[in-house]
């Protein structure tokens, strides 16, 4: 009922309209697709080996937007996902990462995180309520709610932030070897419980990886192979403690199409005159390399795996639905170039930013000015966090304090940039100005008081002994692929950004733009 009255004060405060078109033919099912890691480039040099029914199917068949720009700083795909769906940058839609500052005991929690739910098959439970507005699957369920809106995906975070705040079905791989979901969605759907019963992921993690194919056919060397895998499962281990490298295997994709399938049957999707939407992330990364780099066969093997299973749920979506019936988008997300262990062997500038050690040296230096108080609270991914309560109560001259701050800091080796949440906020300019980009990041009262910018090649290490997925602040691009309707092949060439993606489904789909879009449909080409 919330989220009826929020479209309606949309609708009426805006004028927006529906997005009624002739061009395209309105699709009885959309499938979102993200690929965590997915590149351009990797298209095109995997190009020859894609099978004809996968992905190769998609970028023959249908039309690529070329120049797709990240329009903010962000150094977590989850971020990405949540840009994409709701067509807005985080400093909007609050999902500024995957985990989030807790005030209460000073502590990072799970930005899904929601004890006032109950997790199903799962003991935690999680919500969307940090997700601040409305999202593609928000508006088809207002607007239609007779509509079926599915999001499954490895993790439970992107299946949530896809998913929005209403969806019929939201389901992930959890960490305690089951298929989950959260009661905030009322239930688990039928085919999602039931491969917990048949042991499918149980059987799955013990399951070795091997080549697909002769290695020698590869494009590139493997990264490690033993005993002819390039991983086996190690024994004597607890599955809850396998879990961590199985998203990391192929099997993780294969599982996250196993349950898309079973969702199109059972629940009948695209098949009455209600657009219905079916979101799904897979994953393009393996467990040793975060990056877009393509130089192993691993990641290579990846893909052709992730190809291959495509192809067949591209196969399930024709005999059940028909290709023209249905619009396929897919989407990647963002993440360093090159490695660091290839800059550094190419005798490239890198090196490792430990945010523990440089929140250690700054209270120390901040202590020695301003008295024995922690001033430093916390620091995660560009994030650092200051103990405004004692900076208030000793009153402290703000403005000094953030200069001395700066001068420190911009003597540790690695940090290129450095902002007060203050000034980003008066930044202005186009998108390749880092502080333009770093205010549509900044989210008050998520982000950090201050927020720095690594030089390129150096990685950051937060106090977990985590790496952020991007660590410069080079502009960065997403494949976007559409496929089926009534989309004529064709490519385009013009300048846009992730936030357009969401305007561009919302328009074919005839419903309004999410809530606090700020994206413009782009023009695709049709068949007349």
């Amino acid at each position: 009922m919330r989220y009826r009255l929020l479209w309606l004060l949309f609708f009426l405060c805006n004028n927006i309209l529906f997005a009624q078109t002739t061009d395209y033919n309105k699709p009885k099912l959309v499938v979102a697709i993200n690929i965590d890691g997915l590149k351009n480039e990797h298209l095109t040099l995997l190009y020859n080996r894609l099978s004809e029914g996968g992905l190769r199917r998609i970028v023959d068949g249908g039309i690529s937007v070329e120049n797709v720009e990240f329009n903010y700083i962000s150094k977590n795909p989850l971020t990405d996902v949540a840009s994409i769906h709701t067509a807005t940058t985080p400093s909007r839609h609050g999902i500024v990462g995957d985990r989030i500052l807790s005030t209460l005991d000073n502590d990072f929690v799970s930005v899904t995180d929601d004890p006032a739910y109950h997790g199903i098959y799962s003991s935690l439970g999680r919500s969307a309520s940090n997700l601040t507005v409305t999202n593609i699957a928000d508006m088809l369920k207002i607007t239609s709610p007779k509509s079926k809106v599915v999001s499954i995906a490895i993790d439970a975070d992107k299946a949530i932030v896809m998913g929005g705040h209403n969806a019929d079905g939201v389901v992930w791989i959890d960490s305690e070897v089951s298929i989950a979901s959260t009661d905030y969605y009322s239930k688990i759907p039928v085919w999602a419980s039931s491969l917990n019963s048949a042991n499918l992921l149980a059987d799955l993690i013990k399951k070795a990886w091997r080549p697909t194919y002769s290695l020698h056919t590869y494009l590139f060397p493997p990264f490690s192979v033993a005993d002819g895998c390039f991983y086996s499962p190690p024994t004597g281990r607890k599955p809850t403690e396998l879990m961590g490298s199985f998203v990391y295997t192929p099997y993780a994709n294969t599982l996250v199409n196993e349950l898309a399938k079973k969702a199109i049957d059972i629940e009948a999707l695209g098949t009455d005159n209600y657009t219905d939407m079916l979101c799904l992330g897979y994953n393009a990364y393996t467990a040793f390399d975060k990056t877009s780099e393509l130089t192993c066969a691993e990641k290579e093997d990846i893909y052709l795996r992730l190809d291959r299973d495509l192809s067949e749920l591209l196969r399930v979506i024709n005999e059940k639905v028909k290709t023209e019936h249905t619009l396929i988008v897919v989407t990647g997300t963002q993440s360093e170039a090159i490695s660091e262990k290839t800059l550094s062997t190419s005798r490239l500038p890198t090196g490792k930013f430990n945010g523990k050690r440089m929140m250690a040296l700054l209270n120390s230096f901040l202590m020695a000015k301003y008295g024995q108080v922690r001033w430093v609270m916390n620091y995660a991914d560009g994030n650092i966090f200051l103990n405004n309560t004692e900076i208030d109560n000793r009153n402290v001259d703000r403005e000094r304090l953030f200069r001395d701050i700066f001068i420190f800091l911009s003597q540790i080796r690695g940090i290129s940039a450095i902002y007060s949440a203050e000034q980003l906020q008066r930044a202005n300019g186009d998108n390749a100005d880092v502080a333009v980009r770093l205010k549509n990041y900044l989210c008050l009262g998520r982000c950090g008081d201050i927020l720095i910018s690594l030089s390129s090649g150096w990685v950051d290490i937060d106090t977990d002994g985590n790496e952020s997925r991007i660590s410069s602040s080079a502009l960065q691009y997403s494949p976007l692929l559409f496929y089926g309707i009534n989309l004529e092949k064709s490519r385009v060439g013009s300048r846009h950004f992730v936030t357009d993606i969401a305007p561009t489904l919302c328009k074919i789909m005839q419903i309004p733009y999410p809530s606090a879009s700020i994206g413009n449909a782009i023009v695709l080409k049709t068949h007349k």
